[in-house]
């Protein structure tokens, strides 16, 4: 399912702010969750447009032991995207797949992230880092 991936460097969840390759352009949007391929035509007409989302590599979390497992992404793949542009901000959708017997025994998780050729891009998207949440602390002078 793709709990997790790394760009840059730096760790990117469901929720955040994510960098992606669409129509020859980097841009960023909120990782709004995932989407089947084995449904991936439905999603297409709904609007949703392919993306190339960069990656160093990825992890599942296991559902046996609860831990992240971490793979590298194979030189010159990305990792699937959809773009949904329908809501008030974009967001982009992780496309999965069924993991294979060995990826199953490996991760620990039945969905794995597709990883294929760029349609635009594969070069990594330097990302500002998000602001701190505020902090609950009070100041005293």
């Amino acid at each position: 399912m793709c709990a997790s991936f790394e760009s840059n460097g730096k760790q990117f969840r469901p929720g955040r702010i994510v960098g992606a390759w669409r129509e020859q352009r980097a841009e960023s949007a909120v990782w709004g969750g995932f989407a089947r391929s084995e449904i991936l035509s439905w999603w297409l007409g709904k609007g949703f447009k392919l993306v190339d989302v960069p990656a160093e590599r990825f992890a599942e979390r296991s559902r046996r032991d609860g831990r992240l497992h971490w793979s590298d992404t194979p030189p010159g793949l990305v990792i699937r995207g959809l773009w949904d542009s329908s809501g008030a901000a974009p967001q982009v959708w992780i496309v999965t797949r069924q993991a294979t017997p060995v990826e199953l025994e490996v991760f620990g998780h039945d969905r794995m992230p597709l990883l294929e050729s760029p349609l635009f891009s594969a070069e990594l998207i330097p990302m500002e880092p998000e602001p701190e949440p505020p902090s609950n602390q009070l100041e005293l002078f």
